[in-house]
């Protein structure tokens, strides 16, 4: 479908003279849209499910995926209206209160959302600038030439543009042009129960009324052993069935009678099984002629106890859509080798605080914070959170780019103080957590 514009943006930069074909309609493949759209790009998007209509869950998107979207007129104020008015609030697993913290870092703010809710405005926006949006296009491979990059489509039809981005999750098609090879993701032995759902007949029950009483909404973290859950008090999305809600009421026998009732409410007693899958880091996000680029899932996959998996995919866009701005379309190769190297520590990085997290959540010293609840107070680093993605690139790119040309000493500062980027694999990390060993690394990464 083609939509109509109702307005373009104030700040929007010349035509960069680049076409664009963006393949999946996340958050990340919005994100870029609307951004490589500010930045003077010839954007088209195409997605494969027939409407955006799905679930949604509590998602956390921090200061640094927001400095971006202040530049896009009236935007940054419809997510403040969207988002939660609370903070980050953190319970054990037998309901004892550990604490309550703002959100953000002390100096910009985060903000907490119904992911359909994020994803719906943005949505919305897409629609209002009239980027092109065809959706049930489904992409079965993707190709690339000299003059252009490509996707086949499953009715044989292909569709090409100076760069194609492979926004396209953590099943995307796209490895098999970038490595080379079939990349087959790695299970993370986690899964995630997911469901979404209206309030008002939840609230019928005593023990879940008491618990929200006097909210007018509420996101909390309940910490426990072996698991952790997010509820919210603000849903209204519809749910998916998958599995029922006995299995995951198995993981949290023995927690506070407000989650297992809240599990008990979810309609039809079904909930979403979400098997957590990854893929080793890796460094080449970019085919071998540079005509297709990967972006968030698609090029790194992320646990849900990173706390950074969307925000880090709008990082990637607003990354992008400036490296390809300052390469242009003489110098669009080099942009995205720029781009790639900009990004790929960064995002391992990010990649493994999942696990870090992990420890925090699911292995908690509990003497320990019972003696500083503070060990709670934030659940993204704060070098995750001080970034500005778009200004970084704008002051590293000719830096980079000189190093990839020249091999010039270049080094990222995007990454955690004080630590020097080394090499990990699913499997060791795996490893370490069934030694239960925490992950320990060098530099600051709090």
């Amino acid at each position: 479908m083609a939509t109509s514009v109702a307005f373009t943006m104030r700040d929007q930069y010349p035509p960069s003279g680049l076409s664009i074909l963006i393949a999946g309609g996340g958050i990340g493949g919005l994100t870029f849209a609307i951004e490589a759209y500010r930045k003077g790009h010839d954007v088209r998007l195409i997605e494969k499910r027939p409407n955006f209509d799905g679930y949604g869950d509590l998602l956390m998107i921090e200061c640094n995926a927001l400095h971006s979207i202040k530049h896009w007129p009236g935007f940054y104020e419809r997510l403040q209206a969207i988002s939660y008015k609370t903070q980050r609030n953190i319970k054990k697993y037998d309901g004892t209160w550990v604490g309550t913290w703002p959100l953000g870092d002390g100096k910009d703010i985060s903000m907490a959302f119904n992911r359909s809710e994020l994803h719906s405005a943005l949505w919305e926006y897409v629609q209002e600038l009239g980027i092109r949006v065809d959706f049930s296009t489904t992409v079965q491979d993707y190709f690339e030439t000299d003059e252009a990059g490509g996707v086949v489509l499953a009715n044989g039809s292909t569709l090409t543009a100076d760069i194609v981005v492979a926004a396209d999750g953590v099943g995307s098609k796209a490895w098999s042009l970038v490595l080379g090879k079939k990349d087959v993701p790695i299970s993370s032995g986690f899964a995630c129960y997911r469901a979404t759902f209206p309030t008002g007949p939840a609230l019928e029950n005593p023990i879940i009324a008491k618990e929200f009483e006097g909210y007018v909404d509420r996101a909390c973290i309940h910490a426990g052993p072996g698991a952790h859950i997010a509820d919210d008090h603000n849903a209204e999305e519809d749910w998916d069935k998958t599995v029922s809600t006995e299995k995951a009421l198995t993981y949290i026998e023995g927690w506070e009678p407000f989650l297992t009732e809240l599990i008990k409410a979810t309609p039809n007693n079904r909930c979403t099984d979400w098997k957590l899958l990854w893929r080793n880091p890796q460094r080449k996000w970019a085919s071998p002629k540079a005509r297709v680029i990967q972006l968030g899932d698609s090029a790194h996959s992320f646990l849900p106890t990173s706390g950074s998996g969307a925000a880090m995919a709008m990082e990637d866009a607003y990354s992008l859509a400036t490296c390809l701005q300052l390469g242009g379309k003489s110098n669009f190769a080099l942009a995205v080798r720029v781009h790639n190297h900009l990004r790929f520590e960064r995002v391992s990085c990010a990649q493994k605080m999942g696990f870090h997290h992990r420890e925090k959540f699911h292995n908690t010293d509990w003497d320990a914070v019972a003696k500083n609840p503070d060990i709670f107070s934030k659940t993204t680093a704060t070098w995750i959170m001080r970034h500005n993605p778009e200004q970084y690139a704008y002051d590293n790119y000719g830096k980079c780019a000189n190093h990839l040309l020249t091999g010039a000493p270049f080094q990222n500062t995007n990454v955690p103080p004080g630590y020097t980027y080394k090499p990990w694999t699913v499997k060791e990390l795996m490893d370490a957590s069934d030694r239960h060993e925490p992950v320990v690394d060098e530099g600051d990464w709090s």
